[in-house]
C-alpha cells in the first residue's frame, strides 16, 4: 500500500503557512541579529544539507554541469537523497558575482527544504523539466517569500522606526531589489500580519532593535569594502570624531552625545591623505547609547515631546499631569533646547542643531552611566560564574514598564536599574542599585517570575535580588 503523505501542489502560494514556517525557523535557531546570513543558517541545518559552489561540484564530482544548473538556466538546485534523506545544493558562483544575489538565492533554496517542497509533494524534482509551470511557479514563490520573511520578518518592520530603503539594504543584508519590494509591501499599504509568533520574535531580537541597529548599518557600510561606493550611503550613518557615537540623524550638524560639530571641513594636501584618513576614520568601533525605557508622549510649548514617567535618578513615580520637573529631587523630566526653544529626544544630551547642552543633558549622561554599570553583575559580593546572564531581561523590563502594563508603579521604578541572571537550577537573581528598590522588586517577585515563565516557556523557581554596590 502506497503511503498517503505525498500531496498536490496547492494551486496558489501558502502565504499564512510560509510565513509561520519562515518565523517558527527564526525561532527554533535562537536568531536574534541582523543580518541573518544564509552561511550560518546552512551551518546551522549542516546536519541535513550539504552544499557547495557550482564550480567546486565540478571538480569534485568531475561534471561539466553538476544538477544540470546550466542546462536548466538555474542559479541554484536542491535535491533530496532518497536513501539517507539528505539534502544537497549547488548554487551558481561563476555566472552570478553578487554577494547579495547569491546569499538571497541560498535563502531561496534553504525555503525549498522548509517549506517541505522536496518531501510532501508528488513531484519532487524542482525545476520545469519536472513540474507544470503552474506548480513550479508556486513553489517559486513560496520559497520567495520564506527568504524575505526570514531576511526581513514583516511582523518586526514596525519596530524599525523610520527606516528607509537604504537602511533595510544594510541593516538585512539584501538587495536594492528586495528591499524596495519589502518596503512597497510594508510601509506603503500599511501591512502588518497578525501572528502569534510576534511577541517571541520581538523577544529575541528586542536587545538587536534596542541598540544595535545604528551599529550594524555602520558596519554594513564600511566593513567588508572600505569607503561606501554609493553616495546614498554617506548619510545613513554617521560618526562623531570626537566620542565615536553612532549617529542615525543625517540631518545633525552637532553630535547630541558630546555636542561637538561633526564632519568639520578638513584642509587636505592631497587626495591620497583624505582618503587615507577616511579609511583610517570609518574602521574605528562605535559607540550606541541606550534609550530609556520609562518614557511617554507630552506636549511642551506646543510640541509633542519626550517626558519621563519615572525620575531616573530618585526614582520617583508620583509625577504630576503637567510636571517638568521632578518634585521630589527637582531633576528635569523632558528634554529642552533653551538655546533654540524647542522639544528634544530624551536621549540627546545636546542639540543636535546649535551643539548647546540642553535641558536633560546632565541628568542623561548620570542616567547612562548607572545604566551600563549595572550590565555587568560580575564583580559583587556573591556573584557566581556559573550564573548565566538572562538574554531577554530588557524585553521583560520593557514589558514591566509599559504605560498600560498592570505591574504597580513601585515595581515599575525599582526595575528602572536591574540585571538577571539564571542558576543552573532555574532561580533568578536579580541585581538592583538601591535599597529601596530591593524591598519593592521583593514584593513584586511573584510577578515578574511569572511573565518571565510566560515570556520564554519556562518554569522558574524562585528570585532572589541582590544589591548592587
Amino acid at each position: 500500500m502506497k503511503l498517503q503523505r505525498e500531496r498536490k501542489i496547492p494551486n496558489k502560494p501558502r502565504f499564512n503557512y510560509v510565513t509561520e514556517k519562515a518565523y517558527n525557523f527564526l525561532l527554533e535557531h535562537g536568531y536574534s541579529t541582523f543580518p541573518i546570513s544564509p552561511m550560518q543558517v546552512l551551518d546551522d541545518i549542516s546536519e541535513y544539507v550539504r552544499w557547495m559552489p557550482w564550480s567546486e561540484a565540478k571538480k569534485k564530482l568531475k561534471c561539466s554541469d553538476p544538477f544540470h544548473l546550466m542546462t536548466l538556466g538555474a542559479e541554484a538546485r536542491t535535491i533530496r537523497c532518497r536513501d539517507n534523506g539528505l539534502y544537497l545544493m549547488i548554487y551558481d558562483d561563476v555566472h552570478y558575482n553578487s554577494e547579495r544575489r547569491i546569499l538571497w538565492t541560498l535563502m531561496h533554496e534553504i525555503g525549498h527544504i522548509v517549506l517541505g517542497h522536496l518531501l510532501e509533494f508528488e513531484d519532487t524534482a524542482l525545476s520545469r523539466g519536472g513540474l507544470t509551470k503552474k506548480g513550479y511557479e508556486v513553489l517559486e514563490i513560496e520559497a520567495h517569500y520564506f527568504a524575505a520573511e526570514v531576511m526581513m520578518p514583516t511582523v518586526l518592520m514596525k519596530y524599525f522606526h523610520h527606516i528607509s530603503v537604504e537602511k533595510m539594504e544594510l541593516l538585512f543584508g539584501v538587495s536594492e531589489e528586495a528591499a524596495k519590494k519589502k518596503y512597497k509591501r510594508v510601509f506603503e499599504t500599511s501591512y502588518i500580519p497578525d501572528s502569534p509568533c510576534e511577541q517571541k520574535l520581538y523577544r529575541n531580537f528586542f536587545n538587536f532593535i534596542e541598540n544595535d541597529v545604528d551599529k550594524t548599518i555602520y558596519t554594513n557600510i564600511y566593513g567588508s569594502w572600505g569607503l561606501p561606493h554609493k553616495s546614498k550611503y554617506v548619510p545613513l550613518c554617521r560618526k562623531c570624531s570626537g566620542c565615536l557615537s553612532y549617529v542615525s540623524d543625517s540631518e545633525s550638524v552637532f553630535c547630541p552625545f558630546c555636542g561637538e560639530e561633526m564632519n568639520k571641513e578638513t584642509a587636505y594636501r592631497t587626495s591620497f591623505q583624505r582618503f587615507r584618513d577616511m579609511q583610517q576614520f570609518y574602521k574605528l568601533p562605535g559607540k550606541s547609547h541606550p534609550n530609556l525605557l520609562a518614557e511617554s508622549a507630552f506636549v511642551d510649548h506646543g510640541e509633542e515631546s519626550e517626558r519621563v514617567r519615572i525620575c531616573y535618578n530618585c526614582l520617583n513615580h508620583d509625577i504630576s499631569e503637567g510636571a517638568l520637573y521632578c518634585n521630589i529631587c527637582g531633576q528635569p523630566l523632558l528634554n529642552y533646547c533653551e538655546k533654540e526653544h524647542k522639544s528634544l529626544r530624551l536621549k540627546e544630551p545636546y542639540c543636535s542643531s546649535c551643539g548647546s547642552q540642553t535641558r536633560f543633558c546632565s541628568c542623561y549622561l548620570k542616567t547612562e552611566q548607572r545604566l551600563m554599570r549595572i550590565k555587568d553583575c560580575s564583580g559583587q559580593d556573591g556573584f557566581s560564574y556559573d550564573w548565566m546572564q538572562y538574554p531577554f531581561w530588557a524585553y521583560i523590563q520593557m514589558k514591566i514598564l509599559s504605560p498600560h502594563s498592570p505591574f504597580s508603579d513601585d515595581l515599575k521604578s525599582a526595575l528602572l536599574y536591574s540585571n538577571a541572571y539564571i542558576t543552573d537550577d532555574n532561580d533568578v537573581v536579580l541585581y538592583v542599585d538601591s535599597v529601596m528598590a530591593v524591598s519593592k522588586v521583593i514584593a513584586g517577585k511573584r510577578e515578574i517570575l511569572a511573565l518571565m515563565s510566560d515570556s520564554d516557556d519556562t518554569k522558574y523557581r524562585d528570585l532572589e535580588v541582590k544589591l548592587y554596590k
